[in-house]
């Protein structure tokens, strides 16, 4: 009987086929996945049509804008053309080579004016404008059409930043297409104290000796295609020199802006400025 009772007690127990799995201790405890933080996007602010740093500023404040009456210093002539300005009280006289210049006091504004002749770039008097007002290191932005002054003198105008002595300035390049005009001008004031308003009224103050307006409404369209005819590929530069005689002629024609599709259909396979539209 003892030897029954031994030998029960000597059995292994039957083991079990579950596996219990081992408990994670405190230490070895998982954790929800911690989220990856969003990486951070910087935003480049682009300031000027297609130029960043250039602020957009010509068109708004000239276009089709009358003269505010600022600029009532003397008239400013244009050598070699019949267009003038109005300057504001107290502006100074100066010269720089071919190009004179009138400004402020302080010489934290100013402005110059000059021609170019029928054959010439409009552009390419930029740079000689800008050395007459001691402006360098310039980046300018895309040249837009506009109707300038009281008789809306056909023009193009681009926004520019400049150094003047070293400090940051902004500027303005303007082109006035048309009989006895093709003036260039360019204003620029000191980003710290340079007078904008001042500038700004001497373009608004542009006019032409006799008139000569543009009573048609399409002069500013005749500007953006001369401006295309010097800066076209060779292949489309005879379309636009077709589109402009046409368009001078129309300026001069009772028809008026009425028939600026006949100028359109001229610039077959070429684009058609926004001013022509």
């Amino acid at each position: 009987m003892m030897f029954a009772v031994f030998g029960l007690a000597g059995c292994p127990e039957e083991e079990s086929d579950e596996t219990t799995p081992p408990q994670p201790s405190a230490d070895t405890a998982t954790s929800e996945p911690t989220a990856t933080a969003a990486p951070t996007v910087a935003l480049t602010v682009d300031n000027g049509p297609g130029t960043p740093g250039v602020v957009p500023r010509a068109k708004m404040a000239l276009d089709g804008k009358a003269p505010d009456g600022g600029a009532t210093g003397g008239t400013f002539a244009v050598k070699g053309t019949k267009g003038s300005f109005g300057v504001p009280k107290g502006w100074g006289t100066s010269q720089a080579g071919d190009w004179s210049v009138r400004g402020a006091t302080d010489k934290k504004s100013s402005f110059t004016a000059g021609s170019w002749g029928e054959k010439e770039d409009p552009s390419s008097k930029r740079d000689p404008a800008a050395a007459a007002l001691g402006l360098a290191d310039c980046t300018w932005g895309t040249p837009e059409s506009i109707a300038l002054g009281k008789d809306k003198l056909p023009a193009t105008v681009a926004d520019g930043t400049c150094k003047h002595n070293g400090a940051a300035a902004p500027a303005v390049y303007a082109t006035i297409a048309g009989k006895d005009l093709n003036v260039a001008a360019m204003g620029t004031w000191d980003d710290a104290g340079g007078d904008q308003a001042s500038v700004f009224s001497v373009f608004k103050s542009a006019k032409k000796a006799g008139g000569g307006g543009d009573a048609t409404g399409i002069g500013a369209c005749c500007a953006a295609l001369q401006q295309n005819s010097v800066s076209a590929p060779p292949q489309q530069k005879g379309a636009y020199l077709a589109a402009l005689g046409a368009c001078n002629a129309l300026r001069s024609s009772p028809q008026g802006r009425a028939g600026l599709s006949s100028v359109r259909a001229l610039l077959a396979g070429a684009g058609v400025p926004a001013a022509c539209q």
